[in-house]
């Protein structure tokens, strides 16, 4: 199966769907109309959300980080990090939203770039392009629109890579990293950039949480098994311990899940001991030893989280805490797996 056909057939998947609570009810698609917009130009730097050149919400730390815990502590790394962001675009007048949408870009500011690209940032130089994201609704929607309109929004990223590459790259190692619409768009990436190909060299890690990613998605690249594994990917949906998604049982595989602690695909349970905290969304680290969790079905199956009022804050669907939950967890697994690589 090609690559293009291969995500064709995995395109309209349930597990993409982000918490709609606190977005309002899902407009309607006869809402909106098909004006892409002005394209972006990644020659300019109000193209990117994050650039090396400048200080970013990504460069942000957590409030309150442990010493023991802090990325300012260590050196810098000589590695890229190519970063995705997820939806932030849920309600307006066009498929895409268009780059010049203000609610959009402070939206992914204060959200995505600041509690999640940080994760990434190890130092290094990180690079996360605006791009005409797809709307939430595609993903429910499932028609030609929203097939064209995810088209679209890869496109825009496909160009910043390749305007990355040209430009910025110089043969220096690479980890790319996304949740959900992005996470979708990097395994697009994966597919026609690295997967067999020479770039492959240069990977370090994916890191694609918040997406349901396939042993069959890549015919060279594995999925990661061992902590210190470089020249793999990773990825995993986070639930509630007992809750699984109907989709589930309806599809022919079960996703790939590398678990974001032990980052291992054993579906052994994680010790509390092995968790080193969580990064609320005011930036602030709180709760190490909190999140017990196994892979089961493919899945993240998230405990009741060990912390005060623990069972008034387990939740079904933990799409939104894929990474907030894990943060310094995958901060240090992407130095670890960056300072072994080659």
């Amino acid at each position: 199966m090609t690559s293009t056909n291969r995500l064709r057939h995995l395109l309209f998947l349930p597990a993409t769907v982000i918490l709609l609570a606190g977005c309002g009810a899902l407009q309607s698609p006869l809402q909106l109309t098909w004006d892409t917009g002005e394209m972006p130009r990644y020659e300019n730097a109000d193209a990117w959300f994050s650039l090396p050149s400048r200080s970013d919400a990504s460069d942000e730390l957590p409030k309150k980080i442990p010493s023991t815990a802090s990325p300012a502590q260590w050196d810098s790394i000589d590695v890229d990090v190519f970063f995705v962001h997820p939806t932030m675009y849920f309600r307006g007048d066009h498929w895409n939203a268009h780059l010049d949408n203000d609610q959009v870009n402070r939206d992914t500011e204060d959200a995505p770039m600041r509690a999640q690209a940080s994760a990434f940032n190890i130092g290094g130089r990180m690079y996360a392009p605006r791009y005409r994201q797809a709307h939430i609704g595609v993903f429910t929607w499932q028609d030609s629109t929203s097939w064209a309109a995810l088209e679209l929004a890869y496109e825009d990223v496909r160009s910043a890579f390749v305007h990355y590459l040209e430009h910025w790259n110089h043969g220096r190692d690479i980890i790319l990293a996304g949740h959900s619409q992005g996470s979708w768009h990097l395994r697009w990436l994966l597919q026609e950039f690295f997967d067999g190909k020479p770039l492959q060299e240069q990977l370090i890690t994916a890191y694609g949480p918040g997406f349901d990613w396939y042993a069959s998605d890549f015919d060279h690249i594995p999925f990661c098994e061992a902590p210190e594994q470089s020249g793999c990917v990773c990825s995993w949906m986070s639930y509630g311990s007992g809750y699984f998604p109907p989709w589930l049982a309806n599809k022919p595989s079960q996703p790939m899940c590398v678990h974001p602690i032990t980052w291992t695909v054993r579906p052994g349970s994680s010790a509390l001991n092995d968790h080193e905290g969580v990064v609320l969304s005011q930036m602030r680290f709180a709760f190490p030893q909190s999140i017990r969790a196994s892979i089961q079905q493919g899945v993240l199956q998230i405990d009741q989280p060990q912390v005060r009022f623990g069972r008034w804050l387990q939740r079904d669907n933990w799409h939104v805490g894929d990474i907030n939950l894990f943060w310094i967890n995958i901060n240090k697994n992407a130095r670890f797996r960056a300072e072994n690589h080659r």
